[in-house]
């Protein structure tokens, strides 16, 4: 992933801050698995543990987090 993985993470991050400035309730995340590969659920759970780490310093605190398919979804609310 190398490159691509953190120029995401930045993109993130860069939407979670902009979205808790412009004073939403919410934010979603989330990423894709690749179904062609064999991915470990120890590997899933580092990805989801990576954006949680990185998006609640920001204000935002995980609510959700939801498997669909070859995909999962995170929900935040905004910290009281």
């Amino acid at each position: 992933m190398g490159l691509i993985h953190a120029w995401r993470m930045q993109k993130l991050v860069s939407d979670a801050r902009t979205a808790y400035h412009q004073g939403d309730i919410t934010f979603s995340a989330g990423f894709d698995i690749d179904t062609r590969r064999r991915v470990s659920m120890k590997q899933i759970r580092k990805e989801i543990d990576l954006i949680i780490n990185a998006v609640e310093p920001i204000g935002w605190q995980c609510v959700s987090v939801e498997p669909f398919m070859a995909s999962v979804g995170i929900d935040f609310v905004r910290s009281p």
